[in-house]
């Protein structure tokens, strides 16, 4: 069976590479041009430990990365490395489409069977057993495939920064009263951090309209350890602001097509297992195509039974399993922008 998948980040490329091993074909469509890098780092949940080490990358990922205790049976809960080392490893070996497009689905009847890409030599069809939305949150795949999806904008929206002075530890941690958080995270290239908030009405504009000193200001307030890494930066242009989209499918594949990752669900990041979970999906979807690599519709039912309860208790608690409450009323010098 041939399987193009759309989507050339983490998930879609653990799919590709865990169909190649088990002796399949997968194609990687990628919209992004093959020099184009991925700044800054990813703390690298444990949840996707199972599905890199299967692949045989995951000592060479860590390597690559600072732990993130507690250590358990020898492995941290997270690593942090840079995400360009992570899709690098990942794409040794993967046949891959740069600069193309998924701009159609094929049919035969109710079922896909194959996809139109485009790039920059024009447009081409590439038949498939089962074409793979692995294309995010705004999946196309998704909606040119009729999936209904369920999409909200998060309460929450981020405020953050990338330094290059290293942090004092490799991951350093405020809950605030409200359960949201303000993290500082080591790595390679530095040190970056991030301030949850309540998303503001008028985005990014709003949220760094106070400017980088009250910001830096702030931030160490609540965590004293950023206090270098933050001395480091000289414009507000080094602030980022950011809101999330969240997603939930009822619905994880139909004739011909499969979703993974935050195509299927995507929740708030402050949970911090997103990739991994995405990850972890590839994984239970390339075991499946290869148990049945005859029938695509049997293995896109057996990769929703082994996987939906895996995901359920992280999609029912969502953001919450993160939150440490202190209740009460929340101290001004916790809000941002400030009041």
């Amino acid at each position: 069976m041939r399987v193009v998948i759309a989507g050339g980040g983490m998930a879609g490329l653990v799919l590709a590479r865990g169909i190649a091993a088990r002796g399949g074909e997968a194609v990687v469509v990628e919209r992004a041009a093959a020099d184009r890098r991925i700044p800054g780092p990813i703390m690298l949940p444990f949840q996707a430990y199972d599905a890199l080490d299967e692949l045989g990358v995951l000592d060479p990922i860590r390597a690559r990365g600072i732990d993130v205790p507690p250590l358990r049976n020898g492995r941290p809960v997270s690593i942090s490395v840079p995400r360009q080392d992570v899709v690098e490893i990942l794409r040794e070996g993967v046949d891959l489409l740069w600069e193309h497009e998924l701009v159609d689905l094929l049919r035969e009847g109710e079922r896909v069977v194959g996809a139109r890409v485009r790039g920059p030599d024009g447009e081409r069809d590439l038949p498939a057993g089962i074409v793979v939305g692995a294309d995010g949150t705004g999946s196309r795949v998704r909606e040119l495939a009729g999936i209904p999806a369920r999409t909200r904008a998060s309460d929450t929206a981020f405020v953050s920064f990338r330094s290059p002075v290293h942090a004092p530890e490799p991951f350093s941690i405020a809950f605030l009263s409200d359960g949201r958080q303000v993290t500082l995270l080591d790595w390679a290239g530095g040190s970056a951090g991030g301030w949850q908030i309540d998303r503001v009405p008028g985005g990014a504009a709003e949220a760094l309209a106070p400017g980088l000193d009250a910001f830096r200001r702030a931030f160490v307030r609540l965590l004293p350890q950023a206090e270098a890494p933050l001395a480091a930066l000289s414009s507000v242009d080094e602030l980022f602001y950011r809101e999330v989209t969240e997603v939930r499918c009822e619905a994880w594949w139909s004739p011909g097509v499969a979703l993974v990752g935050e195509a299927l669900h995507a929740m708030n990041p402050e949970v911090g297992i997103g990739s991994g979970l995405g990850m972890g999906d590839a994984q239970a979807l390339a075991i499946a195509i290869a148990a049945t690599p005859d029938d695509p519709d049997a293995a896109c039912a057996a990769y929703e039974h082994w996987r939906r309860p895996a995901v359920a208790p992280y999609l029912a608690v969502g953001g919450t399993a993160s939150k440490v409450f202190a209740g009460g009323r929340r101290p001004e010098e916790e809000r941002w922008p400030p009041a």
